[in-house]
């Protein structure tokens, strides 16, 4: 754990110390049901995307609450465009940014707690258990506070030989088993504001792809483990889109940049690669505009999947069963390493996978979805 992460923690326990906190068990304080709901999530795009249903259950649950989010600035477009979410609220934790990135210090933390505890909030779900939560939970005063991690909820990474194999999203439905709320909408979904729309239909137009059929291709995974090599994603992206005459989009953050110029360098026909600066808005505007996007397990499958996008996505030491896209659609195409070890997936295998469709669905299936 960094040194950030284990002072947040210590100044945590010693918050707690002064202020007494109300038993996740309990949470209804005096019987009332919440005005003013506030869920935390300082987790990536992807766990974010997969909280979906946390948001949209909320808001059936109580329906003239105000619901808000607080979380990282890069994905805070996922709340502040969900039509179940009235108020989104940032923070640049140290240890949930990349080192080139802006960084919040002790006085904007202070802002932020400042600044919750004004809300007069009666609900924190804690969606994570990060130790920013922790801290803002003892130093906010919210009188409920609710984290199902507490009780052991929480399963990340490839689970050990004989425990239960659960996706990530079911983080989201323990939530609202907790707070007692009932599970009718289980599937991730995703707002799109109108600017970000019109921002694609424009940008498309510019590259002469308007009204085209678009494979997507995100060659980025946010770490070396999870990336599958370039020329392997050419080697698959350039079959797909002369077998189905399909124009190819790249897409990619700043961090996604090598990534991005690797596969550009190693594709043989066109390509129209998506400016770096794309906001989280604009890549879900632009990917509901694929007809199917090429991925690495990474946020953007996620988003695909919610957005009703089929996905073609390899993974290597991620669990499948665990971080699979969601919901399942035999539509979806996944390959996974046996070894853990993405580049142990040569491109054969994608495409017979696609081929055969057993189990997801391959060619045929895109084919009779008029993709």
């Amino acid at each position: 754990m960094s040194l950030s992460r284990l002072a947040t923690a210590a100044v945590g326990k010693i918050a707690g110390l002064t202020q007494r906190l109300v038993h996740p068990q309990a949470p209804y304080p005096g019987g009332r049901e919440p005005g003013r709901i506030l869920t935390s999530c300082f987790s990536h795009l992807g766990d974010l995307v997969l909280l979906t249903p946390l948001f949209a259950n909320l808001r059936r649950r109580f329906p003239t609450a105000h619901i808000a989010v607080v979380c990282k600035s890069a994905v805070a477009d996922i709340p502040r465009n969900h039509p179940a979410i009235d108020e989104v609220l940032t923070y640049e934790a140290r240890w949930t940014l990349r080192p080139s990135s802006r960084r919040a210090g002790l006085l904007e933390t202070a802002k932020l707690i400042r600044r919750l505890r004004a809300g007069s909030y009666d609900w924190l779900v804690v969606c994570y258990d990060h130790p920013l939560d922790r801290l803002l939970g003892r130093c906010t005063g919210i009188p409920a506070q609710v984290c199902a991690q507490r009780g052991g909820i929480e399963r990340c990474g490839i689970p050990p030989a004989g425990t239960e194999v659960r996706h990530r999203v079911e983080h989201a439905f323990d939530l609202l088993r907790a707070l007692d709320v009932p599970i009718v909408d289980a599937n991730p979904s995703l707002g799109l504001a109108a600017a970000d729309a019109a921002w694609a239909e424009e940008w498309l137009g510019e590259q002469g792809l308007a009204g085209k059929k678009i494979l997507g291709v995100h060659p980025g995974s946010g770490g070396p483990e999870k990336c599958w090599p370039a020329p392997r994603f050419a080697r698959v992206a350039e079959e797909l889109a002369g077998r189905n005459d399909w124009s190819v989009v790249v897409t990619g953050s700043q961090v996604d940049k090598e990534a991005v110029e690797a596969l550009i360098g190693n594709l043989r026909g066109k390509a129209a690669p998506a400016p770096l600066t794309l906001t989280v808005g604009q890549l879900c505007a632009l990917i509901q505009r694929f007809s199917v996007l090429l991925c690495n397990d990474y946020g953007p499958m996620h988003i695909a999947a919610a957005l009703r996008v089929p996905v073609i996505a390899v993974f290597g030491p991620s669990s499948t069963a665990l971080w699979g896209p969601y919901p399942p659609d035999p539509r979806h195409v996944v390959v996974a390493a046996r070894d853990g070890k993405i580049e142990s997936i040569a491109p054969e295998e994608v495409l017979a996978a696609l081929e055969r469709g057993s189990g997801h669905c391959g060619a045929a299936a895109l084919e009779r979805s008029h993709l």
